[in-house]
């Protein structure tokens, strides 16, 4: 009878009720399981980049911007499947995707999508030759789109083939995107002045001694470049002024002196409230008998700075660079809003040659801020030109000045206006070598080119240029030289063919031995 019972509380296919409730409710709980799995993934997205690379790794000032946005930035990837940049963009766009949700970004494939390519290059107008920069449109792999300002990005921009004779490249895809958004974010375009006319390094001379760099980081900023050439002042025009327009007049390492009516003339566009930055090594007459003033000391008056015409012999070993004397060596942050990342990097590399001290204006209700010093153990040799002439070692001499040393000073002028929102502000540095190609080119340098930028950013109250950490090389293919083609030769000709020749013997011979052992026992029979 109770089998009968139990029978009956079953159906037909021989499954109880309570197994059926039982596999429903399961079923439910694990479709709320997934569900809540899917809700928690999506608001805590996390990737991982294993590259050796990691090309997808973002950098804190790409994050900073993505983090800043605040209305939608387009960004169309005009790259075929077949490129091999697709999937490295696609990639890298998925970790900007994270970090903002203003992103709109399309990919417009040519060969899949021609209708939608061909209405896109009609739109922006991608038929024309160039584009404002000179580059030809039509090699653009990545337009940036926001409102009526864009910006093109071609294969040169995302990848860097320098090395390509070595069979590597430099990935250049987050410093290109990155300077991209930030390029159409909008704002004013700030003007930043060269001088010329005194010596002064130039702002196209490229290479490691040259201002191409920190000029080619200052226009993919947002900055308009202009080159003023002091030697065509008319003098004796007192309404002169060449600066106007000018966000921040730039001044690095002049070699003869300003006269005075140049000296007037930029005095009075810093107290009309523009900025000055100024990279100022000592200044030696043309017979390297002495040091002669630079014409430019009642403007750093302004600011209660004056450049004192020595040179500094840092004698700390942790701070000199091996092989020299002391006139090259490595300055220390101090407290300051230029300086603040810098405090943060353990003994930053801020590299300076032949930098001149620099002092506060005893007289002057201006109270300058001390950005970079020596080390205590440092001093100034005043006549350092009598001991050039001389044999060995630099030495402390009586009059020079020992101990931490200013070589870079930053100063705010009081406002000219009671509703401006800042006062006109300087930086003054004792040495043009922080500002060369050299900081940006090599990697252990890093920390000078984020001081000059800093610098920049603080004087023209813009935020911090995008400097973003170049990424690594990697293999980019395979090279091959006559030596290694001949080599393949070898192999594919005579090594491989024998190696084939031997493993076929080896068991050919290995087959004969299992079959005579297994027919030995048959003879004995």
């Amino acid at each position: 009878m109770a089998s009968d019972k139990h029978d009956k509380g079953r159906d037909e296919g021989g499954t109880s009720p309570l197994t059926k409730a039982s596999s429903a409710l399961g079923l439910v709980a694990a479709f709320a399981l997934a569900v809540l799995a899917n809700v928690a993934i999506a608001r805590n997205y996390k990737r991982w980049d294993l590259t050796s690379a990691k090309l997808y790794s973002l950098s804190q000032p790409t994050r900073d911007t993505l983090r800043s946005l605040q209305e939608p930035v387009q960004i169309n990837v005009l790259a075929s499947a077949s490129d091999p940049l697709q999937l490295s963009i696609r990639h890298l766009l998925e970790a900007y995707r994270a970090e903002t949700p203003h992103l709109d970004i399309r990919y417009l494939d040519p060969d899949r999508k021609p209708a939608e390519f061909l209405e896109f290059k009609q739109r922006y107008n991608l038929q024309v030759g160039r584009t404002e920069d000179g580059r030809v449109v039509a090699d653009s792999i990545v337009v940036v789109v926001k409102g009526d300002r864009r910006w093109f990005l071609t294969h040169s921009d995302l990848v860097d083939l320098g090395e390509e004779n070595e069979g590597r490249a430099r990935p250049k895809l987050e410093q290109g995107i990155t300077v991209a958004i930030r390029n159409v974010l909008g704002g004013e375009r700030l003007r930043v002045c060269f001088t010329k006319g005194h010596g002064e390094l130039g702002s196209d001379e490229p290479g490691a001694r040259g201002l191409g760099e920190l000029k080619y980081r200052l226009e993919r900023n947002n900055h308009d470049i202009a080159v003023v050439d002091t030697s065509l002042f008319d003098l004796k025009n007192t309404q002169n002024q060449p600066w106007k327009g000018c966000s921040l007049v730039l001044i690095a390492g002049p070699q003869t002196p300003y006269q005075e009516a140049e000296a007037r003339a930029l005095a009075d566009y810093v107290q009309g409230g523009g900025s000055l930055l100024l990279f100022l090594n000592s200044m030696i007459d043309s017979d390297r008998k002495r040091v002669i003033p630079s014409g430019l000391e009642p403007v750093l008056a302004l600011g209660g700075i004056e450049a004192r015409g020595d040179v500094i012999f840092e004698q700390d070993k942790l701070q000199r660079i091996p092989g020299g004397m002391g006139e090259t060596f490595l300055g220390q942050p101090k407290p300051h809003p230029i300086t603040e990342a810098l405090l943060k990097i353990e003994r930053p590399r801020l590299l300076f040659v032949l930098a001149q001290s620099l002092g506060r204006v005893a007289s002057s209700s201006v109270q300058p801020s001390e950005l970079i010093t020596t080390g205590k153990d440092a001093f100034s040799m005043t006549d350092f030109l009598s001991w050039s002439s001389e044999s060995g070692p630099p030495e402390k001499r009586p009059g020079d000045r020992e101990g931490e040393l200013a070589v870079a000073m930053a100063a705010e002028l009081p406002k000219k206006e009671p509703e401006a929102p800042r006062g006109p502000r300087m930086v003054v540095v004792g040495s043009v070598s922080i500002t060369q190609g050299q900081v940006w080119q090599e990697p252990s340098l890093r920390p000078s080119a984020y001081f000059v930028e800093s610098a920049i950013s603080w004087l023209t109250s813009r935020p911090q240029i995008v400097d973003i950490p170049a990424k690594p090389s990697v293999a980019a293919g395979l090279k091959l030289t006559e030596e290694s083609l001949s080599q393949v030769t070898n192999y594919v000709s005579f090594y491989i063919p024998l190696a084939g020749v031997f493993v076929g013997l080896a068991v050919f011979l290995r087959r004969r031995s299992t079959e005579r052992r297994r027919d030995a026992p048959l003879r004995t029979r």
